[in-house]
């Protein structure tokens, strides 16, 4: 019989975790210990206008193995506009990490991400710093922060859980950036969430495909996550629909997604060429076709662990991540709001087996 998976949706959830519909700033604080058996990472990314991207991640340990101590590493991925990328880790001693409870205001190294609230909205200051790459980047959300419930999901028990908070859906980014030995002033939009837990991802979790997109007004976040055969091989959608700071759709058990046109990548993995997703519930839709991906990233998440642990690990597992930039259409069908809008979205694929 599999296992259960429950939803932290409803009333008695948030007074569990002392939360109200209403998100607030210490929940991008930490909230996960940093020993073994437990995970957490705050994750930023911005497109800019000049045609370059960048990701940053803070975490206390690879999701691949928390069991491990704290084992702070600090990513920094940037991608030129030319398409060319350089992905760096840095990995300071334990000693080198901090974070508040009561906000995000996270360090790792020389490097460190901190939250204010400046005209009501939530603003992130961040500075990066990688070998031979930096970041200094301001995200000012535009969007306020938002969960599906509690944000959380528990597998066989209330005490194992994997929770999410994106606390920027869509915002503002400017700053500079350091790549090729030079800086670069940019600006353009950007995404900032929020994850911790306390269960190793690939023991109940197989693989998950999200994505999100800034269509004109609307903001869309869309995810489709899929657990493990032990676990009923069990679907964990989550999606959000907004028009400006309004919410048109959060029911994410009216979701569905269909993959079609699978390719084999260089590392073993395959993707798909087509995503379809749809949130239907009665006569009420919202359709969305991500057409001519982009691959821009792809990686083994075994990278994140030392050499010969690495080495080890391959033996029994090929965990891999793809990042694209695609095409997105979309259709809406809703009651009083009967709308279409294209242009580019972001996807990632997790395999976690």
């Amino acid at each position: 019989m599999p296992k259960p998976i429950t939803f932290a949706v409803g009333p008695e959830f948030l007074q569990r975790d002392g939360l109200t519909e209403t998100v607030a700033e210490w929940e991008d604080g930490q909230r996960a210990p940093t020993g073994p058996g437990s995970f957490e990472w705050w994750y930023f990314d911005a497109h800019l206008d000049d045609g370059s991207t960048a990701v940053i991640v803070f975490a206390t340990k690879s999701i691949i193995e928390p069991r491990a101590p704290l084992t702070p590493n600090l990513s920094l991925t940037v991608t030129r506009p030319d398409g060319k990328k350089t992905a760096e880790f840095s990995l300071p001693p334990a000693g080198e990490f901090s974070a508040d409870k009561d906000s995000c205001n996270v360090r790792i190294g020389p490097s460190w991400a901190k939250q204010s609230v400046r005209g009501g909205r939530w603003t992130y200051s961040l500075h990066a710093k990688t070998a031979s790459l930096a970041a200094d980047l301001t995200f000012t959300g535009l969007v306020p922060p938002w969960r599906p419930g509690a944000g959380k999901s528990y597998f066989g028990d209330l005490e194992h859980y994997f929770a999410w908070l994106p606390a920027i859906p869509y915002g503002a980014v400017e700053g500079t950036l350091t790549y090729d030995g030079q800086e670069r002033q940019v600006k353009g939009t950007g995404y900032h969430d929020h994850n911790w837990g306390n269960v190793a991802l690939p023991s109940v979790m197989d693989h998950w495909v999200w994505g999100r997109a800034h269509l004109g007004e609307y903001t869309l976040i869309f995810v489709e996550q899929v657990a493990l055969k032990k676990y009923g091989s069990a679907r964990l959608p989550v999606f959000l629909l907004a028009k400006g700071d309004k919410i048109l759709a959060d029911d994410a058990r009216c979701l569905t997604m269909e993959a079609r046109g699978f390719v084999r990548h260089a590392g073993g993995r395959e993707h798909p060429r087509e995503v379809d997703f749809t949130w239907a519930r009665g006569r009420q839709q919202v359709r969305l076709a991500l057409r001519n991906p982009a691959l821009i990233e792809a990686v083994s998440l075994l990278l994140a662990l030392p050499p010969a642990k690495r080495r080890l690990a391959r033996l029994f597992a090929n965990p891999y991540y793809f990042r694209f930039n695609t095409e997105l259409e979309m259709q809406i069908d809703l009651d009083g709001l009967h709308d279409s809008a294209r242009g580019p979205a972001l996807y990632e694929i997790m395999l976690l087996r």
